[in-house]
């Protein structure tokens, strides 16, 4: 095994290669791609989305003005027109093509970054490298909800030891009810960041491996653990204050064209109208600059936590913690 090298993975995702513009034509390619496939469910299901708009706005109003003695009203409204039923059924089916693609997104990143390979339309490809970043996502899922079920099951076993114990001496119960919490909760976070931390190159190794290794994993990252965590809180913070900054640009200038519209015009009381509120230049152009603004740190933000995934799974490639088969 070669000696352990310095991970310095922060910023490896854009790292000068032989062939430059790879990872930003991907990013493209795929950005194209959610947007057709959001237009397509957008077009699918609009009316569905206009009658949950109007069904909301409506259940507002019957909360506002019901009789508190008669909820009867209020109850009657909640009931969503069938339209609106049948969007959640649609976006689940768009949730199962969306994290496909995105399986395809993070393939295509990582195959290149440690492979320094390409193919398929810009990188993207429905390929085995796909399909085990896919199943990846699956097992995480899995994962967090075994680590939920046992949550419930600690908090329920928790709550009834107080309960025993509140009988004799309810205050000091109480006390130790919430020392039991506080404790409960930082062990639930150090557990949830270190087992994260560890985790996270899953992905990243089974490019690297060429096979489904999620579990290789924590041989890829042990003894890296303290320079993964710095790595991906520094990339956390940077993107979390650019997020804030944009956000606030674009508030101000939402509330500052909504409010030029509203004195010129009436209250608005459809959907239509508020629509119509939101189409003006004043209000529409600035917010879609942030926002635009937004959504390419948010992909900057990703490729960078792939290259951070990506330099890991390299690294122990290199050291001879894992194997390509």
């Amino acid at each position: 095994m070669a000696d352990r090298q310095p991970l310095n993975a922060t910023f490896f995702a854009f790292r000068k290669r032989e062939r430059g513009g790879v990872l930003l034509r991907t990013t493209l390619a795929f950005a194209a791609l959610s947007l057709a496939a959001i237009a397509l469910f957008a077009w699918l299901n609009w009316r569905g989305v206009v009658d949950y708009i109007n069904w909301a706005m409506a259940l507002g109003q019957v909360a506002e003005t019901a009789d508190p003695k008669d909820p009867s009203a209020v109850f009657g409204a909640m009931m969503p027109p069938a339209s609106v039923l049948s969007v959640f059924a649609g976006y689940f089916l768009f949730l199962i093509v969306f994290y496909l693609l995105w399986a395809a997104f993070e393939a295509a990143c990582l195959k290149w970054m440690i492979r320094g390979e390409t193919g398929g339309f810009f990188g993207l490809a429905l390929n085995a490298d796909t399909l085990r970043v896919y199943f990846t996502y699956w097992l995480w899922y899995f994962l967090f909800l075994a680590l939920y079920l046992v949550i419930v099951l600690v908090g329920v076993g928790v709550v009834f030891g107080v309960v025993l114990g509140a009988q004799d001496n309810p205050e000091a119960a109480a006390s130790t009810a919430v020392l039991l919490a506080l404790l409960f909760a930082l062990a639930l976070c150090v557990a949830l960041i270190y087992f994260a931390v560890r985790f996270a190159p899953a992905a990243a190794t089974s490019i690297a491996a060429r096979r489904f290794a999620f579990f290789d994993a924590w041989t890829v990252t042990k003894g890296r653990f303290w320079a993964l965590l710095g790595s991906f809180l520094l990339l956390f913070l940077m993107y979390f204050v650019g997020v804030m900054i944009l956000s606030g640009l674009a508030t101000f200038a939402m509330v500052g064209g909504l409010m030029g519209q509203v004195q010129s015009s009436p209250q608005p009381q459809s959907v239509e109208e508020v629509f119509a509120l939101f189409a003006a230049p004043s209000v529409w152009i600035p917010m879609a600059i942030c926002y635009g603004l937004m959504i390419a740190g948010a992909f900057v933000f990703y490729v960078a936590l792939f290259g951070v995934n990506a330099r890991a799974a390299a690294a122990a490639l290199e050291e001879g913690k894992i194997r390509a088969e």
